[in-house]
């Protein structure tokens, strides 16, 4: 290539470049994690209990007169009444609605108070009492005017006498009934679970304690600042299907983002015989204070599900094992909205032990019949001496004799071919219990990264952070790590591992007046590094300078074009 194509091609590139600081990236916007559903909590959902730290709103209709409708939440949410009149209660007074033109109107709290998240978790609750034989809404909230039931949020009274829950955004959402009636005349208690997920809620609706129905689907996003209308008794939009009935002790449990579980700690004997029972002492503290289930699993092929017990209660339990071995005993609690993650592996060694896997260390890569030293190393823990047996991985093993626990032993070995192996070592003890296999990866022919390259501002002001681009490529497609030195005593090392070609990007500054030299080099995944180290010089002068980065503008507007800045680093090389 000429000098003048090598210059326009360079232009075209740096013009591309400069073109991405137009435009925009739209950001993502995701929840946690999908959820699964608990059935086992669900089985017998009357024995677990929620903590009412959360109550969004709480209105126990027990004025009697008047027509405001007291919130006890302590967020002063009180409901306006129109039409509906004061009656005997499940629990004190209720509020009795005619189906006609009876409602209570809590618009004033929709947006962003009772209006809630797709990625939200809630628990309504309240007590009913109809005989209706035509559709009536309990609860509703709308984003109203013209935006309609979008998003959307109702419980009804179905004209069967089934509870109808609906969760609408778009055209995609949940719409449920339960499998049973309660239009029968009599109280009834309903609690309705939403586990909001960033892929598909779950829903469960619970009556007098037995779990009626569950259902999960796919829901477009939502927000809870899109809500703008909420009343009980009707549609909060359409104005119509007014409930005929009863209802008492209202209440909405709001979790934003999520209840939070949190794993088991264990306590209890580490060290046993086969066919001797020991106890494990297991204590969760649920963060929202909820009832718990535990799930232990002993590592034996023994599972237990128990419970359900108050936070923060120490659980005692029995456990025995009848095989010697090690055994990583791991829990996690459940409440009534989801589990936590498993506990840390608690070990219990049981009877004599194996010895431990080995350590091994030694070189990554190699040529084809050069000699290597590796290192091995292994722990009996009872202090029996112990053997190892190594698998070379090319057809060739070596057994050594009997050395002290803890002893290293150290042998060389070369390989013909160029490849990867997988050197393999386990240690055997004199009672001859096996240990398990240790893996070392070595590559026999590698090739180490190309030279790294190092884009960003070459002069700034002091304590003034500054964006830079390293990226190197592996000739084999490994992925890299970078070792950073910023000239004046900060260094980094085995950043990454990232892609090989991939961009990477950190931020410095520098305290004094100077000229600095950034070094880096590269490693693929076999510690093979790069040559040499490339320098890259920065001054920090005394005199102001602009202090205009074009790579921190550029990577801020486009956190997801790194491949193809990737591509034109290359190209303008």
């Amino acid at each position: 290539m000429n000098k003048q194509s090598s210059f326009l091609s360079k232009t075209i590139a740096l013009v591309t470049i400069l073109l991405f600081i137009g435009a925009g990236v739209t950001p993502n916007i995701s929840g946690y994690d999908k959820k699964t559903s608990i059935q086992l909590l669900m089985e017998a959902p009357a024995s677990f209990t929620s903590n009412d730290n959360y109550v969004n709103i709480y209105l126990k209709f027990d004025e009697g007169t008047g027509n405001t409708a007291g919130d006890s939440s302590g967020h002063d949410y009180d409901g306006k009444i129109y039409g509906a009149t004061w009656t005997t209660g499940k629990y004190g007074y209720a509020l009795d609605f005619d189906g006609a033109n009876d409602y209570v109107d809590l618009g004033s709290y929709a947006k962003n108070k009772l209006g809630m998240n797709k990625t939200d978790d809630l628990k309504f609750s309240f007590y009913f009492k109809t005989t209706s034989t035509k559709k009536g809404v309990i609860y509703s909230m709308c984003r109203g005017d013209a935006y309609g039931y979008n998003p959307g949020f109702q419980i009804a009274l179905n004209s069967n006498g089934t509870i109808e829950l609906q969760v609408w955004r778009l055209s995609c959402g949940i719409l449920i009934s339960s499998s049973d009636s309660y239009n029968d005349g009599e109280w009834h208690y309903a609690e309705i679970y939403y586990n909001g997920v960033s892929d598909n809620p779950h829903v469960d609706i619970i009556v007098d304690g037995d779990l009626d129905t569950s259902y999960e689907k796919y829901v477009c996003e939502f927000f809870s600042d899109q809500f703008r209308y909420a009343e009980i008794g009707r549609h909060s939009y359409e104005l119509d299907y007014y409930f005929e009935g009863a209802l008492d002790e209202f209440k909405i449990i709001k979790y934003p983002g999520g209840n939070e579980q949190e794993p088991p700690i264990i306590d209890g004997p580490t060290i046993g015989q086969p066919d001797i029972e020991y106890d494990y002492s297991f204590i969760t503290n649920d963060p929202e204070e909820d009832d718990i289930l535990l799930y232990i699993n002993w590592d034996d092929g023994t599972i237990d599900e128990l419970g359900p017990y108050a936070s923060g209660q120490e659980v005692i339990v029995s456990h025995t094992w009848y095989e010697e071995g090690s055994y990583e005993v791991k829990a996690r609690s459940i409440d009534i909205w989801d589990y936590s993650r498993m506990s840390d592996p608690y070990l219990v060694r049981i009877g004599d032990q194996a010895p431990d896997r080995p350590t091994i260390t030694g070189q990554k890569y190699g040529d084809p019949n050069q000699q290597i030293e590796y290192t091995f190393v292994s722990y009996d823990f009872e202090e029996e001496d112990i053997k190892y047996f190594i698998d070379w991985g090319d057809g060739t093993t070596t057994e050594t004799g009997y050395y002290p626990s803890g002893t290293p032993f150290t042998e060389s070995h070369s390989w013909e071919t160029k490849k990867d192996y997988y050197i393999k070592a386990r240690a055997i003890d004199i009672k001859n219990k096996i240990g398990e296999w240790a893996e070392h990866h070595i590559r026999i022919g590698d090739k180490p990264p190309n030279q790294l390259k190092i884009y960003g501002a070459v002069q700034g002001i002091p304590r003034v952070e500054y964006v830079y681009a390293f990226i190197a490529t592996d000739p084999e497609n490994d992925n890299i790590s970078i070792d950073i030195d910023w000239g004046n005593g900060d260094i980094e090392t085995d950043v990454g591992p990232i892609p090989s070609g991939e961009i990477l990007v950190r931020s410095h500054s520098w305290n004094r007046t100077r000229a600095y030299i950034i070094k880096a080099r590269a490693k693929d995944e076999f510690d093979y590094y790069t040559s040499s180290w490339t320098e890259f010089n920065v001054i920090i002068p005394r005199n102001k300078v602009c202090n205009f980065n074009l790579l921190e503008l550029l990577f801020e507007r486009f956190p997801n074009a790194f491949p193809i800045l990737r591509n034109i680093f290359k190209f303008i090389k």
